[in-house]
């Protein structure tokens, strides 16, 4: 197996960066725009995130079946001959998500609040989309660049960083230009996110010409294209570790997107410091920086299972802490701190284990494809989005929260700090438990799978 290089880790990295360009805009900033911008209430853009979200989710084990679809007809085209699957998509996508994103924070003037809503629906649904062209083949890649458990955890922690880092320049810079932009929020927004996605279309380009596709199929294209979704699907049900990491996942994107949402909100109300919030953005980027060099040591020392449970439960209980502990910008920098360093344990080794998941399912299945598999995991997220966004919409009309008030009652405030906090650490103490109770693969069943996977590869290479 070839040995993945620096500038493939760096190369997959840029990737999420990539990706979290317009997907931070979307989560953490979205939402005030719809409100204070375009005038569309908490409540019905509560209900836009829902319903475009389950459109989106339900979309991505389709985009993932259209993955291996287009990668077999490729095959039969070059006649079984060797080729990327899921790289040119990097190259071929990425214009459109940015563009479709910045159309979303764009609203046109005069427009009624009915012709609003439409607007919002159209282009919100249509970037969900884009996002989905690359998000799918990107996220399969980890699974065709190695299979060796060490490097497959340091391209999570690469990813893991790459998403932090994609999510926290956004959480830095926007407030900044909103701020730069203080009489026209509306052209601020849309600058932001036109900055956001220049960042985000040099990433994908460096992306495309540094990553690698080091696992090639073998597997005629015919019997490629003829499996059904339907059997994959069916299995995948008994696929524990992909339940588990499902569980876990939905878990804590339902928390975390929740929070990134309802973070504007806290910071202006509760905390009184707005303009801090770039600061602890700043902060907050440490954590993944310190726990990445030691990561793939402690998996090797105590196992994946152990480590990503540790790390859910700790943040479940410093998420609590940071809720039950009064409002003060001093201790929630510190709580923060420790949440997030415990939270991205799991964050960045998931990827790593939905690799593991997609083995196990050719264990299982004898067939490889990776697109399916992935696409039905983010199938998973989306729907932990899709609630999550419509939560926060419609919490938001549930505390009573009204943007025309410079100081909101007590009760909102409260209402405010729990949709910010609690949630989170609720969803992290239900990771804990997947991860604990419902993971079965252990280090000598890997080994199996391996042995198995490799020796049907071989097999049916040597046959054609």
């Amino acid at each position: 197996m070839k040995k993945i290089t620096f500038a493939n880790k760096l190369g997959y990295m840029l990737g999420d960066v990539a990706n979290n360009m317009s997907f931070a805009m979307s989560s953490s900033f979205l939402l005030a725009f719809y409100t204070d911008v375009a005038g569309i209430s908490a409540a019905a853009a509560g209900v836009l995130f829902l319903v475009a979200r389950f459109w989106d989710a339900f979309n991505d084990p389709f985009m993932g079946v259209l993955t291996d679809r287009m990668f077999a007809r490729r095959l039969r085209r070059q006649r079984g001959a060797p080729a990327d699957k899921f790289r040119p998509f990097l190259l071929q996508g990425s214009w459109i998500v940015i563009a479709c994103a910045i159309l979303m924070f764009f609203m046109p003037s005069g427009l009624t609040p009915i012709q609003k809503l439409v607007w919002a629906y159209a282009t919100y649904i249509l970037w969900g989309m884009a996002y989905t062209f690359v998000n799918i083949p990107y996220g399969s890649l980890a699974a065709v660049m190695t299979q060796d458990t060490a490097e497959r955890a340091s391209l999570s922690v690469a990813r893991g960083i790459g998403g932090t880092v994609g999510n926290l320049i956004p959480r830095m810079l926007v407030p900044l230009i909103l701020s730069y932009f203080a009489e026209d929020q509306a052209k601020g927004y849309l600058m932001a996110m036109v900055a956001m996605g220049a960042i985000g279309i040099v990433s994908y380009v460096i992306a495309y010409f540094t990553v690698q596709e080091n696992i090639r199929s073998t597997e005629p294209p015919k019997a490629r294209e003829e499996v059904r979704p339907v059997e994959y699907l069916r299995v995948i049900g008994q696929n524990r570790p992909f339940i588990s990491v499902s569980v876990a996942s939905l878990a804590m994107i339902f928390g975390t997107m929740i929070n990134g949402a309802m973070l504007i909100y806290y910071f202006k109300n509760n905390l009184n410091a707005f303009t801090l919030m770039g600061v602890t953005t700043i902060i907050s980027m440490v954590p993944p920086l310190l726990i990445a060099p030691f990561l793939s040591r402690l998996v090797r020392r105590f196992g994946i299972q152990a480590v990503t449970a540790v790390g859910s439960l700790l943040s479940a209980v410093f998420f609590g802490l940071t809720f039950l502990l009064p409002d003060n910008i001093w201790l929630y920098i510190v709580l923060s701190f420790l949440s997030t360093l415990t939270m991205n344990i799991p964050n960045s080794l998931v990827w790593g284990m939905v690799s593991d998941c997609i083995d196990y399912n050719q264990y299982l299945t004898g067939n490889r494809q990776e697109g399916i598999i992935y696409g039905t995991y983010s199938f998973v997220r989306k729907t932990g989005q899709a609630f999550a966004g419509f939560l926060a919409g419609l919490g938001l009309d549930l505390v009573g929260y009204n943007a025309d008030l410079a100081v909101q009652s007590a009760g909102t405030l409260l209402g405010i700090k729990f949709l910010t906090l609690g949630l989170p650490a609720i969803g992290m103490l239900v990771a804990w438990f997947a991860y604990q109770f419902i993971w079965n693969l252990s280090a000598e069943k890997k080994q199996e799978v391996y042995r198995r996977i490799n020796g049907d590869n071989e097999g049916r290479g040597a046959a054609a």
